[in-house]
């Protein structure tokens, strides 16, 4: 202390702004971390973790360890956090890279998981020779068939703000993505008891699966399946799917794993439809966005072709969000 004391008085010059600084900043003790950023890196930490255990399975088929890090994982991402939470978290180093690696596995283990239950569903209703209303109840035990119910509801219901005439009904229906259990065409077919839902998967193992589920179902006439990449040219002839005779479209979450790949398809999508078709298109918000992509909205919609109408969020259990497109005047 006394060298400095005489070192400070002694000098002819003040000490440069730069010692100073650096000396207030050797003597500024470190900020104590806020009960945000301490929770928000603990979230990170355990989110990790899970996508260690997933990667290190030897597949991500229905059983005890993937169903109960997969229940973990949602229960996690669904808490309805602040925004101040949700900012700081997605700003931690490597939290987007972790995310984008992720997402691809909890595809995989949604894919496998539903081509579990309709392949188990399918055998026990042939095995029994269950009738239709007997396999509906075999339906009913999927673990998040309530979510899809959920789901489908908000959809139809935000839908029927944006249709043509409030007493007309929509009749033609198509599902991209729809996977071996169509869960959401089937609750199409129970909200609009006339409609009929065209299922399309660039999977034809999924789609044999999810038919003979429907045969099971009973739903033969009002439920068909075409293995189409809808970013490709359309066939012609009798194997052409008749896009400009839909009225809704559906895209499910999972076709197109980012911002750009969705609106890609849906730019391919735009030139097939009819003026005043609507898109309902599945998206993400906050933390629920480790789960599923987002689709973000931007003037890219109006480019394209779509009109945008409505984005909801639910706070539900229902991890998706819903967002209603309307195909623009070409």
């Amino acid at each position: 202390m006394a060298y400095t004391m005489g070192n400070v008085l002694g000098s002819e010059k003040p000490a440069s702004s730069k010692h100073a600084t650096r000396s207030s900043t050797l003597q500024t003790p470190p900020r104590t971390p806020t009960i945000t950023a301490t929770s928000a890196q603990t979230l990170a930490s355990e989110i990790r973790d899970i996508y260690q255990a997933l990667s290190e399975l030897p597949d991500l088929a229905p059983g005890d360890a993937v169903n109960a890090l997969l229940t973990r994982l949602v229960n996690v991402c669904i808490i309805p956090y602040s925004h101040e939470f949700v900012t700081y978290f997605f700003d931690i180093e490597n939290i987007h890279t972790l995310c984008e690696q992720l997402r691809p596995l909890c595809a995989t283990a949604e894919g496998e998981l539903e081509r579990f239950w309709a392949s188990s569903i399918i055998e026990q209703s042939t095995a029994s020779e269950a009738t239709a209303t007997q396999t509906q109840d075999l339906l009913d035990t999927f673990p998040y068939y309530q979510n899809y119910l959920d789901l489908s509801r908000i959809e139809c219901s935000t839908l029927s703000a944006f249709l043509p005439s409030p007493t007309t009904s929509p009749q033609n229906f198509a599902f991209i993505g729809s996977g071996p259990l169509p869960l959401t065409s089937l609750c199409i077919l129970d909200i609009y008891p006339s409609a009929h839902v065209h299922n399309i998967d660039r999977d034809t193992s999924a789609l044999q699966v999810s038919q003979r589920l429907c045969e099971r179902l009973g739903h033969t006439e009002r439920m068909s399946f075409a293995c189409t990449d809808v970013s490709a040219e359309d066939a012609v002839g009798a194997g052409r799917t008749k896009w400009e005779d839909f009225d809704v479209v559906f895209l499910a979450a999972l076709v197109g794993m980012d911002t750009q790949s969705k609106l890609s398809i849906l730019e391919s999508l735009v030139r097939k439809l009819r003026t005043g078709t609507l898109v309902v298109a599945r998206s993400a918000k906050g933390l629920r966005s480790v789960l599923y992509p987002i689709l973000e909205l931007s003037g890219e919609m109006e480019r394209i072709g779509l009109e945008t109408l409505v984005e909801v969020h639910p706070w539900t259990k229902v991890v998706n969000s819903v967002i209603v497109l309307r195909v623009k005047q070409k």
